[in-house]
């Protein structure tokens, strides 16, 4: 298998966060999983008790124990990215492959297994760099999915398994559609979405984590936050101790500028340290205390992440927002301790280290009121972030690139607000200010304002701002923002 191959993480991460539940849904309705302990092992399994999991199922020999067993080793690869581990995992991984395909006659439960094996790889390669391999096994699980369809068509749960390729399918622009074309798929978000909304109000044992795999797809791949949010809270509110669910939840939530609701998802997350660790969260409730403005407790965290985390993402942003964090105190001589550990630490394949290691090679110092208005405005401070605002003066901000940001910061903190007048006023200005400058705020502000405009179904405006960002070059979010524009002009012509 090729292991050269290497992907953008920005590229990955809505997918890999929805795996998350595409590993889980069918195996928790009970008429799959039809013995006890399998049944035990799955539910220890999606509450990260890997250990306990894996001792219920010694010899996974039925489709179901198959499956449950790579939903524990699928899991801690991704929240561990443990290169080890990925070697050793993925030779079982083939192992079960080779013992599905040998059950003969072939069984519905061994295609929708061998389906989702396939579609639990595919995104893990993508986690670790591997695209070619991803690829592959995104046309393999298509094909199960098809084979099951077509010789078992009242088998249920290959529905949620289709709904969540034809989402992923559907949502790659029209400029690449060509590609999956050429390997015989075809994908429909409108159809995705019907399939996983049909079982998430079914009011049946696939609900609960049809219902998550729906609203992570609306937050992490259609960038409908507000709703997935909602989605997720509400779900918290009836599971408030499922642990994965706490972790996702609390991502999404600060995805929607909602960090103190996040922070509330992270303590509960922290107090039940049973089964594995999550470094991740503590990175996260890291981000989480410098949009509040508290340092300290800030630092704290990115510290515990570095000191757990075995992979290598991430790694960079965490030694320079402990940087930053010592600097927004006035504390320059540890934060330049930390900016310089930062030049060489981790890589650079998030957005987040790339963005770090920009403004490390800029060698200009942080504007300490940019700064925390940004966070602010990020974490849903909206009360800091305008009191912040207020107390700019010009000698805050002397140089035009702090200029063009200050106008950048407000169009932000309005559009949080939803004070849209005032939003497409400074994101417009925004773009007239910062002109061919080599800056995210311009390509952002055309962004925003292609989804202003196609909220307010005006598809002509929506698809002029949404083609202008994709014209900027060079910025430290050039990814992912040509991605999510490109995604909003496929969807401005379904």
């Amino acid at each position: 298998m090729n292991k050269s191959f290497t992907i953008r993480t920005e590229k990955k991460t809505g997918l890999t966060i929805c795996l998350f539940l595409c590993v889980a849904v069918c195996v928790a309705q009970k008429n799959w999983i039809t013995d006890g302990p399998t049944f035990k092992s799955y539910q220890q399994a999606l509450n990260l008790e890997l250990a306990e999991a894996r001792a219920g199922i010694p010899k996974a020999e039925t489709p179901q124990q198959i499956y449950v067993a790579s939903l524990a080793d699928i899991l801690e690869l991704l929240i561990t990215e443990n290169e080890v581990s990925f070697e050793k995992y993925e030779d079982r991984w083939s192992d079960r492959i080779d013992k599905l395909e040998d059950i003969d006659p072939i069984t519905a439960d061994a295609l929708f297994a061998l389906a989702e094996l396939r579609l639990q790889w595919a995104f893990t390669y993508l986690k670790f760099g591997h695209e070619v391999d991803a690829a592959w096994n995104i046309r393999q699980a298509y094909l199960q999915v098809q084979k099951c369809k077509e010789k078992f068509p009242d088998f249920v749960p290959v529905k949620k398994t289709s709904g969540v390729l034809e989402v992923m399918l559907g949502s790659i622009p029209e400029k690449y559609q060509w590609i999956i074309s050429m390997f015989g798929m075809e994908g429909s978000v409108e159809k995705g979405l019907r399939e996983l909304e049909s079982l998430k109000d079914a009011g049946s044992d696939l609900s609960f984590e049809t219902a998550l795999i729906y609203h992570l797809t609306q937050g992490f791949i259609l960038q409908q936050t507000a709703p997935a949010a909602g989605g997720l809270a509400q779900l918290i509110t009836q599971y408030p101790d499922q642990r994965l669910l706490l972790f996702l939840g609390g991502c999404v939530a600060i995805k929607n500028s909602e960090s103190e609701k996040a922070l509330g998802y992270f303590k509960t997350l922290h107090e039940n340290q049973n089964g594995l660790l999550i470094a991740y969260a503590d990175y996260q409730t890291g981000e989480v205390y410098l949009h509040k403005g508290e340092y300290k407790l800030s630092i704290e965290h990115y510290q515990k992440f570095l000191s757990h985390y075995t992979g290598s993402n991430y790694v960079k942003d965490a030694h320079y927002k402990i940087g930053i964090c010592y600097w927004l105190q006035g504390k320059s001589k540890d934060a330049r301790k930390y900016f310089t550990k930062a030049t060489t630490a981790g890589n650079e394949s998030t957005e987040a280290d790339r963005y770090a290691a920009r403004s490390l090679a800029e060698k200009t110092d942080p504007n300490i009121k940019l700064s925390k208005i940004r966070y602010a405005t990020d974490g849903g401070y909206y009360t800091q972030a305008e009191a912040i605002i207020t107390s700019v003066t010009d000698s805050d901000i002397p140089s035009k690139k702090e200029k063009t940001e200050f106008v950048y910061r407000k169009a932000r903190l309005f559009h949080k607000k939803n004070a849209l007048t005032d939003a497409k006023q400074n994101y417009l200005q925004t773009i007239t200010e910062a002109g061919e400058e080599p800056w995210y705020f311009a390509p952002n502000a055309c962004l925003q304002l292609g989804y202003i405009f196609m909220d307010e179904n005006n598809s002509a405006e929506a698809k002029k701002y949404f083609s202008k960002a994709i014209t900027y070059k060079k910025h430290e979010y050039k990814n992912s923002i040509d991605s999510k524009a490109k995604s909003g002009l496929a969807r401005l012509k379904k």
